[in-house]
């Protein structure tokens, strides 16, 4: 089971214009740390990349490949194209 004790599943924390703190994760590293801090549960059959900050939670679909090595600015303009799964819709 991934565990955010390990490097390679950790979020990327990227800050966008207005100063908001996002982290940002392939879904298809949900682990337990997630499970406590999120009432959404994770798409198995269809993983996206999540952005989820104070202000609002996001999935993009799919994750886009080789997310991790993207500068800022190019996961920044993904975070544009994600759509809001704040409420707990699966849309």
């Amino acid at each position: 089971m991934p565990s955010w004790a390990n490097p390679e599943f950790r979020p990327r924390l990227v800050i966008d214009d207005a100063g908001a703190e996002w982290e940002v994760y392939d879904e298809a590293t949900w682990s337990i740390e997630l499970a406590l801090d999120w009432e959404v549960l994770p798409q198995s059959d269809k993983p996206g990349l999540i952005f989820s900050s104070m202000r609002d939670r996001r999935r993009l679909w799919p994750c886009p490949t080789g997310w991790k090595s993207m500068s800022d600015q190019e996961l920044l303009a993904l975070l544009g194209r994600a759509r809001s799964i704040a409420d707990g819709g699966r849309s």
